[in-house]
């Protein structure tokens, strides 16, 4: 079962197997303990940084000594430049032999077209024309390759933190998401990252951040506690309540018939509990999509939907949907004013607008 758990953690399985895998866990308590045990131990991977490429150091020189070496005033290449090397006792790394033998030839090229063998200005304008020429055709890929990078890292920590979601409303009694109070220090949206690190399923804030967006150099990277909120003092209260929820956005919870309730989860498809919001301010219905930005490159937003399944809508796509992800029913940015009536908001929001917060 574990390479399920992990291709699940992942994202890695097909839609069905995604659900027989949410299946077991709903049923298995050792499941769910295994899975949280392998988010854990992958984590650490996130956080190492990829490795740094450093050229060797002499790169600069050892090329110079080539292209001179082509010149008719001087010896070539092989008794001026590999002879320096010899007489040093180090005939270099193999990495910098492959570098100035695989840029040879065109400096050969480029050298014997000039008159004298030495290059002109014009050699360096063309030279510098062709290599914006390049950039241009190849920027816009690689862009595109970091964009569509970091929205699956983003998508990846949906899913971990809904793993966690999901664990927490199982072992209720009643089966419901983290709770938002309707007043006082736990009356805000991020206050789902106190839940779940005081139920032991979350024990950083680092999955809560869109790797899209920077994260604020006065985040921190532990997980406040409820004694942290109810003694901290208002300036230092209300900065913990916007930033203990990072930059994605929970449901504000629903009005169940007079009682403001977290949601029941009932593993729902069309039942947004966790994504991305937007950045500028909240969308509403009729607002230009063009002027609503979200954290994507104002492309749109990632949504975590109840049944554990995420979601890529544009900006416009969501402004469309029955159930709009960040206005409920009475298209306002409170609590649903129903049980099937999802509202996210950022981690500072309240459940109503007029809600004391401390």
């Amino acid at each position: 079962m574990q390479p399920d758990l992990l291709g699940y953690l992942l994202g890695a399985l097909e839609p069905h197997e995604m659900e027989q895998v949410e299946a077991a866990l709903r049923e298995s308590a050792e499941l769910r303990s295994e899975l949280e045990h392998l988010r854990q131990t992958l984590e650490p991977l996130d956080e190492a940084p990829p490795p740094r490429f450093e050229p060797p150091a002499d790169l600069i020189s050892r090329t110079l000594q080539r292209i001179d070496a082509h010149d008719p005033g001087h010896p070539p290449a092989g008794d001026a430049a590999d002879s320096d090397d010899s007489g040093s006792g180090d005939s270099g790394s193999d990495s910098d032999s492959d570098v100035a033998e695989s840029v040879r030839p065109a400096m050969q090229a480029a050298v014997l077209a000039a008159p004298g063998g030495r290059f002109r200005w014009s050699d360096v304008l063309a030279s510098g024309i062709a290599a914006t020429v390049l950039i241009g055709i190849a920027l816009p890929s690689i862009l595109h390759s970091r964009y569509e990078a970091r929205k699956a890292a983003c998508q990846d920590n949906l899913r971990r933190v809904g793993v966690a979601v999901t664990s927490f409303a199982l072992s209720d009694p009643q089966q419901r998401l983290p709770s938002l109070s309707a007043e006082g220090p736990e009356a805000f949206a991020g206050v789902y990252s106190v839940r779940l690190g005081d139920a032991g399923l979350l024990d950083s804030l680092q999955s809560l951040w869109c790797p899209s967006l920077d994260r604020p150099a006065s985040a921190p990277r532990q997980i406040p506690t409820v004694v942290d909120l109810h003694t901290a003092p208002p300036n230092r209260l209300a900065e913990l309540q916007r930033v203990s929820g990072g930059s994605y956005g929970y449901t504000l919870g629903v009005m169940d018939g007079t009682e403001y309730r977290s949601p029941r989860y009932e593993a729902r498809s069309t039942f947004a509990i966790l994504g991305d919001v937007p950045v500028n301010r909240l969308a509403a219905r009729g607002d230009d999509p063009a002027s609503v930005a979200s954290s994507h490159d104002a492309r749109g937003v990632n949504l975590l939907f109840e049944d554990g399944h995420v979601r890529f809508l544009p900006i416009d796509a969501t402004l469309q949907t029955r159930d709009h992800p960040f206005l409920n029913h009475h298209g306002r940015v409170e609590a649903g004013v129903n049980a099937d009536d999802a509202t996210l908001a950022p981690s500072w929001q309240s459940p109503f607008l007029d809600t004391r917060q401390r």
